[in-house]
């Protein structure tokens, strides 16, 4: 585990400034809950409408897998990750139908990689006491300006192997200079 001198770091936050947000595409977000939202709603006309005692098997059951692949996309979109916000003081994470979580600068103690199924990062916290993590996956908006602007503000955080070399120092970034 690595800290990061601030002092070194690229300068996002001087350059961006503060209050800023980084949030998915509103469109495709919402295109896909109205999609998933009528795609429920159609599976259930045909179960209501189209399924009787002379219906075939597979007809019976398509609308029940169509409903649970419906579902299953709607909760993700409604109960994942859709902002992140940075300001002078916290940074907070915006959910549609959840709670949004806010977490001070100075609670933030790691930031590693979570290598279950899917690739995601993990945020760990000091919240009332207790060690609380945040996970949101690697394919949000903007990440590696996201993890550099938090090695940024927050020096005390340690980051893994990973995270160390997606954040962009001055003396990586001239190397990165001089060889090309």
């Amino acid at each position: 585990m690595k800290k990061f001198n601030s002092i070194d770091l690229v300068d996002i936050n001087k350059k961006k400034g503060f209050p800023r947000t980084y949030k998915f595409n509103p469109f495709a977000r919402w295109f896909t809950i109205i999609l998933a939202l009528s795609a429920i709603a159609y599976a259930v006309w045909y179960i209501i409408s189209g399924v009787d005692a002379d219906t075939t098997t597979i007809k019976k059951i398509i609308p029940f897998v169509i409903i649970f692949l419906a579902a299953n996309s709607l909760f993700r979109n409604l109960f994942s990750l859709n902002s992140i916000t940075f300001n002078e003081d916290y940074l907070k994470f915006g959910y549609i139908l959840s709670n949004d979580k806010t977490i001070k600068w100075d609670q933030i103690v790691k930031i590693s990689l979570y290598s279950g199924k899917s690739k995601a990062i993990v945020l760990k916290y000091n919240s009332q006491g207790d060690q609380r993590q945040i996970i949101f996956t690697m394919i949000f908006p903007n990440m590696i300006e996201i993890i550099n602007s938090i090695a940024e503000i927050c020096p005390q955080t340690e980051f893994d192997t990973f995270m160390e070399n997606i954040i962009i120092s001055k003396t990586s970034k001239n190397r990165y200079h001089n060889s090309s």
